[in-house]
């Protein structure tokens, strides 16, 4: 990510990290066709002119975006989540717990990296779908390879049992991420944050004792 962006780079930080704000925002809740530059610019407090000079176009700041997405990803992500158990459902939790304290650290980065899934972004992000693929499989091998299948109840199939709470736990966090939408609860709110973490810490509990051996 050097070369063409060394003077983004030889930037200080607190600049860099403004600039960054603004356009992982603008793009992540308008898309590409509709985020406007002067928008980043008058968010970033910067001239729109200081922003082509940093990055060219609007076309290159947003690659260099997504370049910067994917290695956050790669680096505050994937490398920080590591499976040292075989308890399938232990593991779904380790993960959660990482995406949601990326979340809450990173907001602006990971709402970028989610919007790469919208259909209406697909023209833009398809030359890094592979990356993101390839990323995908990095996080589903850890999740699915080697769990230990003895722990479950015996009297329904291993594989069932993964499916169906795989099932019930996206399900799950797609409804919390609804409510979040809807604006039914602040995030930022110590208070509720903890009585979600509660609700999500019950709900396993419960998938404990309905699928696992007692």
């Amino acid at each position: 990510m050097g070369g063409r962006f060394d003077v983004f780079h030889s930037l200080e930080t607190e600049k860099q990290q403004r600039i960054l704000k603004a356009a992982l925002v603008e793009f992540a809740t308008k898309g590409f066709k509709y985020a406007s530059t002067n928008a980043i610019a008058e968010n970033a407090q910067i001239g729109k002119g200081m922003l082509f000079y940093y990055f060219g176009s609007k076309e290159e700041l947003f690659d260099f975006l997504c370049e910067y997405a994917i290695e956050f990803v790669r680096n505050q992500y994937v490398s920080r989540y590591q499976v040292e158990t075989g308890d399938f459902l232990e593991r779904y939790k380790a993960l959660t717990t990482l995406k949601r304290w990326t979340m809450s650290e990173f907001p602006e980065v990971i709402g970028f990296f989610e919007s790469f899934f919208k259909a209406e972004n697909a023209p833009y992000f398809g030359k890094y779908s592979e990356e993101f693929a390839r990323i995908r499989r990095i996080v589903y091998d850890k999740i699915y390879d080697g769990v230990d299948y003895s722990l479950f109840r015996e009297d329904v199939d291993g594989k069932t049992v993964v499916k169906y709470m795989k099932w019930l736990l996206e399900s799950y966090e797609k409804d919390t991420t609804e409510r979040f939408k809807r604006g039914e609860m602040d995030l930022s709110d110590d208070a509720v944050l903890s009585a979600e973490w509660e609700k999500y810490y019950a709900f396993t509990d419960d998938l404990r004792r309905i699928f696992y051996k007692g």
